[in-house]
């Protein structure tokens, strides 16, 4: 089985770098992107299994940039989990109905996160695509 793929989408570089090493450590090959763009840019040449996207970002937000990643045929089998740091019921309500998978609210741990992640990309879907 392929290692599962993970494209990271967030502006905050830190934050990017430390899930990203997190994931490695998980045996996921990882790539980031700092926004919206530069995940379309790179989703393509990349084909993540799954995308962890920020929402609030500059020039391309991630509501926004999960809507185009849904709209692509090729895009709709990723799995794309939505993190914000605004968690009101309204604010993942419209990253669900923009098409993400699961939303997953900032401050998290680590350890929270590759609880949520690694169970959806082993389950034989990441080796499908």
């Amino acid at each position: 089985m392929a290692a599962p793929r993970i494209l990271v989408v967030d502006d905050e570089q830190p934050l990017a770098r430390i899930l990203s090493f997190a994931l490695q450590n998980e045996g996921c090959t990882v790539e980031v992107a700092g926004d919206g763009i530069d995940c379309m840019n790179k989703i393509t040449r990349f084909e993540p299994d799954c995308v962890l996207m920020d929402i609030m970002m500059p020039k391309l937000d991630g509501l926004e940039t999960i809507r185009l990643l849904r709209q692509n045929r090729l895009h709709r089998g990723i799995t794309i989990i939505a993190i914000s740091a605004k968690a009101t019921p309204a604010a993942q309500q419209a990253a669900l109905d923009a098409g993400a998978d699961l939303f997953i609210k900032k401050p998290f741990q680590i350890a929270g996160v590759i609880a949520e992640v690694m169970p959806r990309l082993t389950a034989g879907d990441a080796s499908d695509r």
